[in-house]
């Protein structure tokens, strides 16, 4: 009785500290986009983004955690070939987590292009990644198999050029 007490208030204290530090991430890092015309007549979209590279690393994190956990590990493990125990549970939550990736992703391809010269260099290869995943969340549900191994490439590409780049991407 007083272990499943323990956990489940170690598993709250968890819960309330993630909770905590997301609504501290929030809260730093807001974007400012403002929009104006120059003397050509074409418009000029200018953002500033507060703590860019700090949220660019936590979000592109993120994305790379989930793909590792749900999506890569189970295709290597064979969870989501025809017959596989529990492979509707898999990919359901391989589609699921695409979605969550591509979220992700989105806010750290706006972090880049937002930022100096260091995180503008890995605004292509986020675009690509974005991309990819995209298209792969409903090829996941739908059961094929091919994009998978194509989006892991694109974030290992993505994750090589950030640490040319000086950014550790874990």
């Amino acid at each position: 009785m007083v272990r499943v007490a323990r956990r489940w208030t170690s598993r709250l204290l968890a819960a309330a500290c993630l909770s905590a530090c997301v609504l501290v991430l929030a809260a730093c890092g807001g974007t400012t986009t403002s929009t104006t015309t120059n003397a050509a007549g074409q418009t000029v979209v200018t953002c500033h983004t507060s703590f860019a590279k700090t949220k660019f690393v936590f979000h592109a994190g993120l994305a790379l955690g989930a793909f590792h956990r749900y999506i890569y590990k189970p295709y290597r493990a064979g969870l989501f070939k025809k017959g596989a125990p529990g492979r509707t549970k898999a990919l359901v939550k391989a589609g699921a987590s695409a979605l969550f990736i591509y979220h992700e992703l989105k806010i750290a391809a706006q972090d880049a292009r937002c930022d100096g010269p260091t995180l503008r260099r890995l605004a292509a290869p986020v675009s690509s990644a974005l991309t990819a995943f995209s298209s792969l969340k409903g090829a996941l549900t739908a059961g094929n198999l091919g994009g998978i191994s194509g989006a892991g490439a694109l974030l290992s590409g993505l994750t090589s050029k950030a640490n040319q780049n000086g950014i550790t991407l874990k």
